[in-house]
This record gives structure tokens, sequence and C-alpha cells, in this order.
């Protein structure tokens, strides 16, 4: 019994005692290919860092053709106590009836917070609770698309993404007394940047004008240093699923 005690206290402090300071964003691959393209993306996500979700956003997204190799589009998602945004004009250049290579260069801005709880149910839950993180973080990247849209008479469409970035965080990490007291000397501070690579995949199926879409997007980031690390975490791997018009 003691055992089981033991591993169910190292359980929750492992899933309780880090905090995630950004999950994999799963913007829209538009695969602009004419002027005056427009698409209208809308999507629930689930992030995790290996196998429990601990993340859920909605998001939406718009992008446009503003001529015949201009584009640009800007994204917003929101989860509760994490939010982020982006903007990124760019350029799209049509590979063939179906085909589609486009760039953007853009920049993100977010921010994730937990105000710290407490619970007297049981000791791991009681002590694993007794935090609060709040910080924000900028994100100037560069990403590339190639997709295939439009095939057969499902107007299936697959795309690939690329988005390279510096990940840019202010973040603080605080403890608390049982009665809610600030542990000042137990503070972290989070601000070291981390290089970013983010792959996504993405599948639509549907009409002309509207497609139920699937994506699937994972996040590797460069190292924290040793304290940081021990405090914040970064999720792994987002899933999202939802629907895009195209105008």
């Amino acid at each position: 019994m003691k055992r089981i005690a033991h591993l169910t206290l190292a359980l929750a402090l492992l899933a309780f005692g880090s905090c995630s300071i950004y999950h994999p964003q799963t913007v829209d691959i538009p695969l602009i290919n004419h002027a005056g393209d427009t698409r209208v993306d809308a999507a629930v996500g689930v992030s995790a860092f290996l196998m429990l979700p601990d993340v859920v956003t909605v998001g939406g997204t718009v992008s446009h053709g503003f001529n015949d190799w201009i584009a640009g589009q800007v994204h917003l998602n929101y989860g509760g106590e994490n939010v982020y945004a982006q903007a990124a004009p760019g350029a799209y250049l049509p590979l063939g009836a179906h085909s589609v290579l486009e760039g953007y260069v853009g920049l993100g801005a977010g921010a994730a917070w937990r105000k710290p709880t407490w619970s007297s149910s049981d000791t791991a839950a009681a002590y694993a609770t007794h935090y609060g993180y709040n910080g924000r973080f900028l994100l100037p990247f560069v990403q590339a698309n190639i997709g295939w849209h439009d095939l057969t008479a499902a107007h299936i469409d697959l795309a690939l993404g690329l988005k390279t970035g510096a990940y840019c965080p202010d973040f603080l990490y605080r403890r608390y007394d049982p009665d809610g007291t600030p542990l000042p000397d137990h503070d972290v501070h989070y601000n070291t940047p981390n290089l970013l690579f983010e792959p996504q995949l993405q599948f639509r199926i549907g009409s002309e004008r509207v497609k139920y879409c699937f994506r699937v997007s994972v996040s590797v980031m460069s190292d924290m240093d040793n304290e940081s690390g021990d405090h914040f975490t970064t999720d792994l791997l987002t899933i999202s699923n939802g629907l895009t018009f195209s105008f």
C-alpha cells in the first residue's frame, strides 16, 4: 500500500507540478491558389505533453490571396488559461492544376497563466496545486507550406507545413503556503529564448466550399535551462478538427 501511495503521489506531482507555457499551433494551411481566394477556418484542438491532454483550444484562421502571388493570414486561439494570435503576410506559387507552394513571414504572441488553488481532499493534490504561474511570449517565424488541393471528386486537400521561429518567453512561477501566502524565495523566472521547429500535417475533404479538416502539429524546442525546465514545460503534440470554408 505504501508503494501505491508513493506512486500516486509521484504521478500527481508530475502531472500538476509543471506548467505548460506553449502548445503546438494548428493554424490553417490555406493553399491559396488564385487572386481573391479566401479561406475561413474554425477548429477545436487538443494538446498534450506525452499522452494525457492538458490544453483544449478553440481557434480560427482567415487567409486571403490579394493578387496573383501575395497572400496573408491571421489566426487566434483561446484555451481558458492560454491565448495565442499571429499575423503573417506571404506569397504563393501554383505549381500545377492541383499543387501550390506557400511561404509566410509572421509574428505570433501568446500568454499562459494558472492561478493557485487548494484542495484538502488528499496530500498529493493539496501539495501539487500550491503554485501559480503567468507570462507571455513572442514568436517571430517563417513558414513554408506545400500541398495538393481538390484531388478526386471528394475535393481532397493534403498539405505539409514547417514553421521555424524564435520562442521568446517571459514567465514567472511562484509557490504559496497553504494559507495563500506567496513564497518569493521559490520564484522562478523564465526568459530564455528557444529555437522552435513546428512541422504540421493537414487533411481536408468535402465540397468545393466546405471541407472537414484534420491537423496534427508537433513542436520541438531547444532545451530549457535546468532550473526552469523543472517548473515549465511545453506540449509536444496538438491534434485539431474543424471546418474550412472557401469563398
